[in-house]
């Protein structure tokens, strides 16, 4: 990472976190400022024992499985780069998803369940606790009280009631997240970012939910062409009953759409959602977004949303449909005149 204090050029990891949840090269800076008090020979790396000790920590097999969570399998050292994806995964989590990562640490053959064992296992691991020394206090008193089945099995709906009956039991769990909150950003700044990841899936659920509206809307448009051309456009006129018996013989299908699409037109429509995806990203990065900007976003975005769904208006029908239509009236009204 180079010897300069400095924030230097960020690697793939450190830009696919920037993009993840919209860090600024500032907000960057008070990360590598932390860790560069880790990294006191200024080589750009430092070490695992040099990464808990930033944290006021105890290195453990469950600090560790950070690490693998994140895809860092190799050594005793860290760049900047596989220090931010472990701080900020782990700073990210959810408090079910912590619980549900100490379930995955200890479930050693992943099969489901842990047994008591391995609970007890974990509970000596979070709270540094090396045999011969025993739990005490509350701690104890709440293993006393855990109900185990037969078997001496737990799987993860018991862990679960198990936080709810004892929540001080996996605190250590937990303190280890608020620690690296409290010694980077701040809580105030990571809430900011949850809230942010949150909006943004909002954001592309809402169009994904406008844009297969859309696509439906053309595939039901495909399928009246079809059928028009099928049953021809004077039939296609006056028979609404035989109209809708040719619906049924064509369904509207997704997939089926997809595949009349030829190879280059499936090129060019994804060369397309790739410029318009890296002109957005440029626009960001030159205007931040502001709250009022957000507000008129998801106005708009409702606004959108319920012109989508309103009932489309009656399109003018061409010349030629309307002398059609007046010539089987005409033609309706001899024969019964006749």
């Amino acid at each position: 990472m180079g010897l300069s204090s400095s924030v230097p050029n960020p690697d793939h990891r450190t830009l696919k976190m920037m993009e993840f949840i919209n860090i600024s090269v500032k907000e960057l800076a008070v990360f590598w400022r932390h860790f560069r008090k880790g990294d006191k020979e200024m080589v750009g790396v430092i070490g695992i024992d040099r990464f808990y000790s930033l944290f006021h920590e105890k290195r453990s097999i469950f600090g560790d499985g950070i690490f693998d969570l994140c895809d860092i399998h190799h050594a005793e050292e860290l760049d900047f780069g596989e220090y931010l994806v472990a701080v900020i995964t782990y700073c990210l989590f959810e408090p079910q998803e912590i619980l549900r990562f100490c379930f995955y640490i200890f479930d050693r053959d992943k099969n489901g369940f842990i047994m008591k064992e391995e609970l007890e296992l974990m509970l000596r691991v979070l709270y540094h606790i090396v045999p011969p020394q025993n739990f005490s206090g509350n701690t104890r008193n709440a293993l006393e009280l855990l109900d185990f089945n037969d078997d001496e099995k737990v799987d993860w709906q018991e862990l679960n009631r198990f936080h709810i009956l004892f929540p001080a039991l996996f605190y250590p769990a937990f303190r280890i997240q608020q620690t690296m909150i409290t010694q980077t950003m701040g809580q105030r700044w990571w809430d900011q970012k949850k809230r942010y990841l949150y909006e943004e899936k909002a954001r592309r659920d809402m169009i994904e939910q406008l844009a297969a509206r859309k696509e439906h809307t053309r595939l039901l448009k495909l399928r009246e062409k079809r059928i028009r051309k099928k049953m021809g456009l004077l039939r296609y006129i006056c028979c609404p009953a035989q109209r809708a018996a040719f619906r049924k013989l064509f369904p509207v299908d997704d997939a089926e759409a997809e595949k009349t699409l030829s190879e280059a037109e499936l090129q060019v429509q994804k060369a397309k959602q790739r410029e318009v995806e890296r002109r957005l990203r440029e626009l960001n990065a030159k205007n931040p977004e502001t709250s009022a900007w957000k507000d008129y976003q998801k106005r708009k975005t409702r606004i959108e949303y319920a012109q989508q769904t309103a009932e489309p208006l009656r399109q003018r029908r061409s010349a030629n449909e309307r002398a059609l239509r007046a010539f089987a009236r005409r033609a309706h009204r001899i024969r019964q005149a006749g």
